[in-house]
């Protein structure tokens, strides 16, 4: 998000600032669950970051990955198996 020289950079975004940052962001996921991946949405996703706070893209960033990773587990994926594999190659 574009900011002056005068303004703090830890200045809160305004009302119209997150829903642009978070528009931004839903436009990047859209992307990605549409099959995308990162080099094929990297336009979303270069919006996504000058739209947003960078402290707030670590946390989506987090958040979607912690998403996806839940859904692994509910279609029966178990990472302590996945670990125990790795061990006996």
């Amino acid at each position: 998000m574009p900011r002056s020289d005068g303004e703090k950079s830890s200045a809160f975004p305004n009302k119209e600032a997150r829903y642009n940052c978070w528009n931004a962001r839903d436009n990047f996921w859209e992307c990605l669950d549409s099959g995308g991946n990162v080099e094929s949405c990297k336009e979303e996703r270069k919006l996504y970051e000058e739209s947003c706070p960078a402290t707030w893209v670590k946390h989506f960033d987090r958040k979607k990955n912690y998403l996806a990773f839940k859904e692994k587990l509910k279609e029966g994926y178990d990472p302590i198996d996945q670990n125990e594999k790795c061990k006996e190659t």
